[in-house]
């Protein structure tokens, strides 16, 4: 039978990969904007700060890009799963093709017309004139960002995590560089400075994307819009959850800055601040599980998409718990670290950081359990909570604080999560017709997900001497579902080379070695080996024939001629094979 804990195994290596991966480039991209803060307030003084502060807004409808992004990796996280290369790579062309076009289509009417957006954005005099040469500056490199997102979000199913290492840290650097070294040409210098980061970011991962080994690649292909559009309806939430949050904080000001006038105000940046920090964890947890999730979804394996939840809920329960301890802890020592003794809110800054980020735990569940939803296209209650929770946070804060204090507006978040979940398991109960706290009720998995146990073949191997004994089994198990004793046979061959082949060439001892065998019985016989060896594409050795050696990858030679179908990926160190028979 297929084991359990060599299941967790593989998934948490992946899961534990991939959160890294994603929490260095968030934490690179907030690292890039305090920097640009530091050296415009130092270097080039207030008035600068707020040329770049009106400039906000816009650079939040510009990063609506991340809607095809986000759609676009779950929708190629499904068809990687369900083997459908020739829509991987005419997603993949599309997206790119389309955000290139569009975002230059937004950049350059942006830089001839700058002193109109400026205008626009409510700066006047010498400000506007900041603003006007930071946009010349800034724009360029809006294509390049947008791209550069896009790139970044496919790196771990090309098993890539160097290579997004190398971008994220030479656009962090580069761009500290690039303010430090231009910041004498004023706004402009800054302005140019991220640009040419996001350029640098953007070369260094192109290369990876011209290898036609890997999963995901250029290739010549048509613009299908309509994949596009379907990537767009997924990423919907990044909309909403913009619109939610521009109600929250203007709801939220409101009620803070009548309570406590400009030092409350002062308070929630801060509050901002810290979050955009914790979020590098939360975020990065969030989007290594929607990743998988989708992965796990398009090869219609339940038994791993349930571990996968399991494990992304452990993980980030403890890493939300050491993360809110630590705020509370050291809440009189943050509080000293952003404001001055004589700051009128200090009683309130300090209750923030008490209060403030009770939240974390409920978030956390909830991001999970909503982008467990989107993987399976279920957008009605996802698309609804992105922008409802959001701005109830504001609409609390506004109704409550001038009842129960200012105490309110840092609970609004904890309170809304709260019942955000309650909503979630309302949902559930509707959808189950009952009340029930098992993983398959709460991830909303119908029950026709994934093979019905009597069409399901699964064994774990924990040594090359139990290859032999694995083959035979599933020759067995063929037979009794009626498959032709040819196509059994070959079943049973496929297993015990591509087995055995791991095994002999894995790179790990082998007891530290994780091999999964996974086999559905259905309109065609699908047969999935999964292990934690070395990166090893078999398709590369299917036509190599060697006239001084013919029997040189003979077997793999001989498993391409069975196969109908054969499709590899490495997907964040976990080598996955699919042979469809």
């Amino acid at each position: 039978m297929r084991n359990v804990q060599s299941d967790y195994h593989l998934i948490l290596g992946s899961f534990i990969r991939m959160l890294f991966v994603d929490m260095f480039v968030l934490m690179t991209m907030s690292i890039c904007g305090f920097v640009d803060s530091l050296v415009i307030s130092r270097r080039l003084g207030p008035e600068a700060l707020a040329a770049v502060g009106f400039f906000s807004p816009a650079a939040q409808g510009i990063g609506m890009f991340n809607m095809v992004v986000i759609g676009a990796q779950i929708l190629i996280g499904n068809f990687i799963g369900a083997g459908k290369k020739e829509q991987i790579e005419t997603l993949f062309f599309s997206s790119f093709l389309v955000l290139g076009v569009f975002y230059t289509l937004v950049a350059l009417p942006g830089i001839f017309f700058r002193g109109s957006v400026a205008a626009f954005l409510g700066a006047e005099g010498e400000v506007h004139r900041l603003l006007s040469d930071y946009i010349l500056g800034f724009l360029p490199g809006i294509p390049l960002q947008a791209l550069t997102a896009l790139l970044m979000a496919f790196v771990s199913f090309n098993n890539d995590m160097k290579r997004s290492y190398i971008s994220a840290g030479v656009m962090s650097v580069g761009n500290l560089l690039g303010d430090m070294l231009m910041a004498g040409m004023g706004t402009f210098g800054i302005g140019l400075a991220t640009t040419l980061s996001y350029a640098a970011g953007f070369l260094i991962l192109l290369p990876g994307y011209l290898n036609k080994d890997k999963t995901v690649h250029f290739e010549r292909t048509s613009l299908d819009l309509r994949l596009v559009g379907e990537a767009v309806l997924r990423g919907v939430p990044v909309l909403l959850f913009t619109i939610g949050l521009v109600m929250k904080n203007a709801l939220m000001n409101r009620a803070v800055s009548a309570a406590c006038g400009d030092s409350g105000i002062a308070v929630v940046n801060v509050l901002v601040s810290v979050c955009d920090i914790v979020g590098i964890f939360t975020g990065g947890c969030a989007s290594a599980y929607s990743t998988l999730a989708g992965i796990f979804y398009g090869e219609q394996d339940r038994q791993s998409f349930r571990i996968l939840f399991m494990t992304a809920v452990k993980i980030g329960l403890f890493g939300c718990a050491v993360l809110l301890i630590a705020i509370v802890s050291a809440s009189f020592f943050l509080t000293g670290l952003f404001f001055q003794p004589d700051f009128p809110a200090r009683t309130a800054a300090r209750d923030m950081f008490r209060l403030g980020f009770t939240f974390l735990p409920l978030n956390i569940l909830m991001n999970l359990l909503m982008s467990s939803y989107q993987a399976q296209g279920k957008m009605t209650l996802v698309n609804v909570l992105s922008v409802a929770e959001t701005a109830a946070v504001g609409l609390f804060a506004f109704l409550l604080v001038p009842v129960f204090g200012i105490n309110a507006a840092w609970l609004g978040n904890t309170v809304v999560d709260l019942i955000c979940l309650g909503v979630i398991l309302v949902s559930v109960w509707i959808w189950k017709g009952g009340f029930s706290f098992h993983p398959d009720a709460l991830l909303k998995l119908p029950d026709d997900f994934g093979a019905a146990p009597d069409e399901l073949f699964e064994c774990t191997l924990h040594g090359r001497d139990r290859v032999c004994d694995a083959s035979e089994s599933a020759v067995s198990f063929c037979l009794e579902k009626g498959i032709s004793r040819r196509t059994a046979s070959f079943a049973g061959l496929c297993i015990e080379e591509m087995a055995r082949n791991i095994f002999q060439h894995g790179g790990h001892q082998e007891k530290n070695i994780h091999v999964d065998v996974r086999m559905i019985v259905q309109n065609e016989l699908t047969i999935r080996i999964r292990d934690n060896c070395i990166a090893f594409d078999p398709r590369k050795r299917m036509e190599q024939f060697h006239p001084e050696d013919p029997g040189r990858n003979i077997g793999i030679r001989l498993t391409a001629s069975i196969a109908r179908q054969i499709d590899y990926y490495n997907n964040a160190g976990v080598n996955t094979l699919i042979m469809k028979l």
